[in-house]
């Protein structure tokens, strides 16, 4: 049965993808795209202006997959459950190809204006879903906080700084730690002065 184009289409963004995380965003040629999936240079370029294009495209769209679990995975727990699992998912315990995908996107976004057009995307889309967590944890009493915006800041902040030393040297001891003061921070920042 033949593929239909927005079928073909897919395959070539989900064959590039598994391929970014078996060897990185950077070192994927379109010869390697094209022989793992079994077509032309013309069949991607058909659906692709270049290859730029397939990349961030491709990136886009396993990020926006990757939050959209998340938001599945958390949808209808309590917030302090949900943020304790937006920890955990943001901090690696050991050396995992995903992550080295994330860490290939941040190194082109140094080097180049759309891939960083790309991460600071993904970013404000992560902090945008750690703000509703704080905002409805504030709504519901579970945490306190006079400045919601500045604590998913903050609480943003750490856990990137975390995250980002646990991809370059990841260990479960290290992560646990990281998950121990991220912990320590939420109760300062956000649950020492509930009321109640």
């Amino acid at each position: 049965m033949k593929e239909t184009a927005e079928e073909l289409r897919a395959r070539i963004l989900s064959g590039a993808i598994a391929l970014f995380i078996e060897k990185g965003i950077e070192k994927v040629t379109t010869r390697e795209l094209t022989e793992h999936l079994g077509l032309s240079r013309s069949h991607i370029y058909h659906y692709f202006r270049d290859w730029q294009t397939l990349c961030l495209e491709a990136m886009t769209v396993y990020m926006q997959a990757d939050l959209d679990n998340l938001k599945s995975a958390i949808a209808g727990l309590p917030v302090r459950k949900q943020l304790d699992l937006l920890m955990q998912n943001y901090l690696p315990e050991v050396r995992d190809a995903v992550w080295q995908l994330y860490g290939s996107l941040w190194q082109m976004a140094v080097h180049d204006e759309t891939w960083a057009g790309l991460a600071r995307q993904m970013v404000e889309k992560w902090q945008r879903l750690l703000a509703d967590i704080i905002t409805a944890g504030i709504a519901e009493g579970e945490f306190s906080s006079d400045n919601a915006e500045r604590a998913t800041r903050q609480l943003g902040a750490i856990v990137n700084g975390y995250s980002d030393l646990l991809i370059v040297e990841p260990s479960v001891s290290a992560r646990q730690q990281a998950m121990d003061d991220i912990n320590a921070f939420i109760t300062l920042a956000l649950m020492s002065h509930r009321s109640g």
